[in-house]
């Protein structure tokens, strides 16, 4: 099966890490609005990086399909 290696965008996921941290539990819990605070924290995901996770995911499942079709 499939394996991530996230080598190549660790930078990006210890980021957006951080930002999951400081955000996803008072959002989850209902203790701020999600209305205000969800948009800041997807502006904050993809500055830290999620957008270029998501990319070299793709790549590499695209990548790991090729190699993998019988």
């Amino acid at each position: 099966g499939f394996v991530f290696d996230m080598e190549p965008v660790k930078t990006q996921v210890a980021n957006c890490d951080a930002v999951i941290k400081e955000m996803l539990y008072s959002l989850g819990s209902g203790s701020v609005d999600p209305d205000k605070y969800l948009p800041i924290f997807l502006d904050k995901l993809n500055n830290a990086g999620a957008k270029e996770i998501i990319a070299e995911k793709q790549r590499q499942i695209d990548e790991w399909k090729k190699a993998n079709q019988n």
